[in-house]
């Protein structure tokens, strides 16, 4: 595999191209079909709708991918009164890094919301950047991998309470790797997981979920709690255990201006294959990274989000993050946890729904990236 380095870095002409081709093409043509939608609904009492769009968004790990996507807002089982509509979605991506990606992920609120139902399946053939284990890897030991993957992820959640769910969950990954870096760290040394891993898992999760909205809350708190346990007797080839708090917090402060929280805290013990290490970066955590950029056995960020409405259907955001991995929980130190910041566009393409299309910039220390993707960060 021939090494490709600065993936992150764009030319003169792509710092043109990315925001002309964001509002002269993808916006518009989100905006038409938008209010093509709204004179077909206007007057007409809710019901169940089928959204088929164009898919075009650029990241550091893809640069620019399209394809087609559909969402299902299936009102027959909605628990519409907290803003928690069941959607059924669909992808099919292919990218300029030659990454295919196929998908379908059902979000469904069953028997007047006393369930919920989530799930994933999906079918990758990806590269994907590593460097190494650890906080202090540097970037000149950046190199790619190819792997494909199959994957299936299923939680069906019981409501105990208005707004508190808890239930069981089912992770399974088959993932070969395809292609290495010849001479590369997955080559000459043992990496857990460096051939590809099968990985089988149960678990719990509580989940308690006050949001006013799914796709842009503006009040409200989600709060996940996860513990899963990966064996043997499960089908897996690697034994172990991933714990996860995932904490969001959203407040209107005043005329449409909402102030957004979040912190992950990723733990994992055992014979964990690097695929499933916590990691930091990517399009919603710790924006600024390229995604896995730093990996190891814990993962804790904490990010806040300004947002700010302009006008018509744009919007704006500021964003900054602190965050770090470790080997060892006592390995963690405050005064040297990373930091990201940055700024960001939003369009509303959905009015109903809240959904929009984002621009982000994202800066950390010795990198710079750009996102350009459907629905918020957090």
């Amino acid at each position: 595999m021939q090494k490709r380095k600065g993936m992150n870095k764009m030319t003169v002409r792509g710092w043109i191209f990315l925001p002309v081709f964001f509002y002269f093409f993808v916006s518009p043509v989100f905006g038409w079909i938008q209010e093509k939608k709204d004179e077909e609904n206007k007057g007409k009492q809710e019901k169940n709708r089928l959204l088929v769009l164009p898919i075009v968004y650029y990241t550091p790990e893809t640069r620019i991918a399209g394809g087609v996507g559909g969402i299902s807002y299936l009102r027959s089982l909605k628990d519409r009164e907290r803003g928690h509509p069941s959607t059924l979605f669909m992808n099919m991506i292919y990218t300029q890094n030659k990454q295919f990606i196929l998908g379908f992920a059902p979000d469904l609120y069953l028997g007047e919301g006393r369930f919920h139902l989530i799930g994933s399946l999906f079918f990758k053939k990806y590269t994907e950047k590593f460097y190494g284990i650890g906080s202090q890897t540097s970037d000149d030991r950046e190199e790619d991998f190819r792997y494909r993957s199959f994957s299936l992820k299923l939680s069906l959640q019981q409501r105990f309470l208005r707004n508190l769910y808890g239930g069981v969950q089912f992770d399974f990954e088959n993932s070969r790797i395809t292609e290495v870096e010849p001479e590369g760290i997955l080559e000459r040394e043992d990496i857990v997981g460096n051939e590809g891993a099968r990985v089988s898992g149960l678990g719990l999760v509580l989940v308690q979920d006050s949001r006013n909205n799914m796709f842009f809350p503006t009040g409200g708190t989600f709060l996940q709690l996860q513990a899963s346990f990966f064996g043997r007797a499960l089908g897996s080839e690697f034994k172990f255990q991933k714990y996860k708090i995932d904490c969001r917090q959203y407040a209107g402060v005043f005329s449409g201006h909402v102030l957004a929280f979040r912190m992950n805290i990723d733990f994992s013990a055992g014979n964990v294959p690097f695929q499933w290490l916590p990691t930091l970066g990517g399009s919603s955590v710790m924006r600024g990274y390229i995604l896995g950029r730093f990996r190891d056995r814990h993962a804790i960020s904490l990010q806040a989000e300004y947002r700010v409405p302009l006008f018509w259907r744009l919007s704006a955001a500021g964003f900054v993050g602190w965050g770090d991995v470790a080997s060892k929980l006592e390995s963690f130190r405050l005064l040297e946890f990373k930091m990201n910041g940055g700024l960001g566009i939003r369009y509303r393409i959905e009015s109903r729904s809240g959904t929009n299309v984002r621009l982000d910039f994202g800066f950390a220390k010795g990198s710079f990236t750009v996102y350009a993707m459907i629905n918020e960060a957090f």
